[in-house]
């Protein structure tokens, strides 16, 4: 029996294509967490795993301005450096037919925001209406495939800033609550981490995909190190802050 195909699935069509041209290659690296996960659970507001990994990576993205390089292919070959991170997130939810689709939310400035406006922010692209959280998305799969692919070109290849904008400087997906690591999916930003599941030993393993054509493995490695360091220690105060604040 021959399907129509969804129409919610044409962005991801979008994505694997504008992916193909980049030199995209995985590191790895085991995380000890569990005094992240101590302090999460003595948080009077739920905080989410996506969450603590988006605002730790932003702030790590400010402490090394070259992770917030996109690569420019026209019309000359240069690296565009943008002023702050734009993290863009896949979200799983249902559309308004009750469909499962993916969307892909972005937070802009994340490392400017508290954990608890990030846990809002995520929160919102889950429940909210799709024509307010993925309303250029649902414009751009309206279009035909030739114009959606143009719109696609231009942007990574033409314009850093635009880039940077509607497309994300790096983004976040992660399968950890399913019980899995998508070690591998499509890359579209300079770096992309995916994150698994929290063991009873509190490790978690997390990949960073990093764009070859910006970066090499030492500085992705480095950022890995740097993000472990970053959620055991400033993480671990901010939550064990807010759960301070709602006794007093």
């Amino acid at each position: 029996m021959r399907l129509r195909f969804p129409r919610h699935r044409l962005t991801v069509l979008d994505i694997l294509a504008a992916s193909r041209t980049v030199p995209a290659f995985p590191i790895h690296r085991t995380f000890q967490l569990a005094s992240v996960e101590h302090a999460r659970k003595g948080s009077p507001v739920k905080i989410g795993w996506t969450a603590l990994f988006l605002k730790s990576f932003a702030m790590i993205c400010t402490e090394a301005p070259s992770l917030r390089d996109l690569f420019v292919s026209y019309p000359i070959r240069h690296l565009y450096r943008h002023p702050h991170s734009v993290a863009s997130v896949s979200v799983h939810r249902l559309d308004a037919n009750g469909n499962e689709r993916l969307i892909w939310g972005q937070l802009r400035n994340p490392e400017s925001l508290s954990l608890i406006e990030i846990q809002r922010d995520l929160g919102r692209l889950v429940t909210a209406p799709l024509k307010e959280v993925y309303k250029d998305g649902l414009i751009l799969e309206s279009f035909p495939v030739p114009l959606r692919r143009l719109a696609w070109w231009w942007g990574m290849r033409w314009s850093g800033r635009k880039r940077a904008k509607h497309v994300g400087t790096f983004s976040i997906s992660s399968l950890g609550g399913q019980g899995c690591l998508n070690a591998y999916h499509p890359l579209v930003t300079s770096t992309s981490l995916a994150m698994g599941p929290l063991t009873e030993r509190g490790t978690m393993d997390v990949v960073l995909l990093c764009d070859h054509r910006m970066m090499d493995g030492m500085l992705g490695a480095q950022a890995l190190a740097r993000l472990e360091e970053w959620l055991t220690t400033e993480i671990v105060k901010e939550l064990n802050s807010s759960a301070s604040s709602d006794v007093l």
